[in-house]
């Protein structure tokens, strides 16, 4: 029978609520915006958030499955709450397998996604469908749309299929089922709908009008397929897509999508929680608007296009609190871009842009590709810098790692905070009898903290995510991400939460596990 443990009451602080953010992959702009809207709202109220990075329950890839595993450390005691992103927790079980699941926490929790019995936050994506297609058709007069959908049993993809077939309906449109496409919200499977679509089912570029996909990153690797295939888009043929990521904007063309507000998601649930914290009773059920962005993709300039300033000192007088301090405004607005808020720098310029385009909407797309060109140059020269500091650490380790166990504690309190990190705590699963991750013990491989640069190579319930003297580490806002050895699950990292964006904190959880397996290795060779 597995042992019940209670995970260390310590942790938490008095009147301080400690929230775990169950985001399965971080590398995902969508999870990581809700991940860093979620944590901002929970620290105005004084608490922190620990980013919990599994995976989507009933992943089919082994690999990513094993992460999954890691959500089984959540436990009361630890966390006063759960939000979920269960969009993409759920992405292959549903809705109701995923609130069964979450119930057995034991943990209050609201989701970002459908729900049935706990309390969600979700957009209304049918309305947002629905517009797109009303604009297709009856702006456009389109009249074969293809639609490429999530996968069945998705959460997010039903109300955006249902939603085509009731519009294609109410304008008395063929249904037909050669134009239906199944994906699984990945480029890749853009790219595979538009092959499904013009080879295998023979169709010719001229038997459709548009392309609706699900959400943006299919249309984008449908539009990266139709361009390889030299069908112009949208010339012969429009393409749409949904939730408005940033890569949206500076596409070429530029996308038409529905705008969900991602932030607002992660706010209000939070919000949410913190509401059922406190005692105070809430709405089960809360639902967002979507917005309409029309692009380029559909043949459309864009639609936020407002007229030019009738007098040029309204730029000083109403934008900004007067142009000397657009300087400070902008390097503030690049930093923002640089450390997880995509989108920043552009937003801040364009209220200049706008002027300078004097209601010209093609003179202002080209504004807007240049900020978001420039923002990008600066970023990838940044990202750069970052991957040769994470090189370093990697030889760093590599070169350390058949020594004295501690210099890799040591390697990490030297280069970590080149990199925004000050303290860090890598652990490995102690080997004993298959058992839950839940019920096992941690014990630390190497990290440092505020005082220790090499800490005692303590064990700990698994529970607990890192050991009891790191207390500057326990208390404060985190992120926590499994370390695997292929489809083996071999520790985990707890690492500050900071700006930087999730595909970091990955490519470091990937270096640290693979260096666990390096140790597990060395310890079980012959002598």
């Amino acid at each position: 029978m597995a042992r019940q443990r209670a995970a260390r009451p310590s942790v938490k602080r008095p009147g301080r609520p400690r929230v775990a953010v169950l985001a399965p992959y971080l590398s995902d702009e969508y999870e990581w915006t809700i991940w860093r809207s979620v944590r901002q709202a929970i620290e105005a109220h004084g608490g922190s958030a620990v980013c919990i990075a599994g995976a989507a329950r009933g992943d089919p890839v082994p690999e990513r499955s094993a992460r999954g595993a890691l959500y089984e450390l959540v436990a009361p005691g630890a966390f006063d709450g759960i939000v979920c992103v269960s969009s993409v927790v759920g992405h292959f079980v549903g809705v109701n397998a995923t609130e069964t699941w979450l119930s057995t926490r034991g943990i209050p929790a609201v989701a970002v996604g459908h729900g049935e019995r706990l309390p969600h936050v979700l957009v209304d994506a049918a309305t947002g469908m629905n517009q797109l297609l009303h604009h297709l058709i009856a702006h456009h007069g389109h009249r074969r749309i293809a639609f490429i959908s999530g996968p069945p049993t998705s959460p997010e993809a039903d109300p955006r299929s249902a939603a085509y077939e009731r519009t294609l309906q109410r304008y008395e449109l063929t249904v037909d089922r050669r134009l239906m496409l199944e994906g699984d919200f990945t480029q890749a499977s853009g790219v595979r709908a538009v092959v499904e679509l013009f080879d295998r089912r023979q169709l010719r570029a001229g038997d459709v009008d548009a392309i609706v996909a699900a959400n943006d990153d299919m249309a984008l690797g449908a539009i990266d397929e139709l361009s390889r295939r030299r069908i112009a888009v949208p010339d012969q043929l429009a393409v749409v897509g949904f939730d408005d990521i940033t890569h949206a904007r500076g596409f070429h063309p530029s996308l038409t999508t529905v705008r969900q507000p991602i932030e607002r998601l992660g706010r209000e649930a939070a919000e949410q929680l913190l509401a059922i914290l406190g005692g105070h009773e809430i709405e089960i059920r809360r639902v967002l608007e979507t917005e309409l962005v029309l692009r380029r993709s559909c043949g459309c300039v864009p639609t936020d296009v407002p007229a030019p300033l009738e007098n040029p000192s309204e730029l000083e007088d109403v934008t900004i609190p007067g142009r000397a301090q657009l300087g400070a405004k902008l390097e503030a607005a690049l930093a923002g871009e640089l450390y997880g808020q995509p989108g920043a720098f552009a937003r801040a310029l364009e209220p200049y842009l706008r002027h300078a385009a004097a209601g010209d909407a093609r003179r202002l797309e080209r504004g807007r590709r240049f900020a978001e060109d420039l923002a990008a140059r600066v970023h990838f020269a940044r990202e750069d810098l970052v991957h040769e500091r994470l090189n370093r650490l990697g030889h760093a380790l590599h070169a350390r790692i058949f020594g004295p166990q501690a210099l890799l504690s040591t390697a990490l309190a030297e280069l970590l905070p080149d990199l925004g990190l000050d303290e860090c705590a890598v652990s490995e699963f102690v080997a004993s009898e298959p058992q839950a991750p839940g019920d096992r013990t941690l014990k630390l491989a190497f990290g440092f903290d505020g005082t220790t640069l090499q800490p005692q190579m303590a064990t700990f319930d698994a529970r607990e995510l890192a050991p009891l003297r790191f207390e500057h580490l326990n208390a404060r806002s985190a992120v926590v991400l499994p370390l695997r050895s292929g489809a083996e699950l071999v520790g985990v990292a707890v690492m500050p939460a900071t700006d930087r964006d999730g595909t970091f904190y990955e490519t470091l959880a990937e270096l640290f596990g693979c260096v666990l397996k390096v140790l597990d290795l060395r310890r079980r060779a012959p002598r």
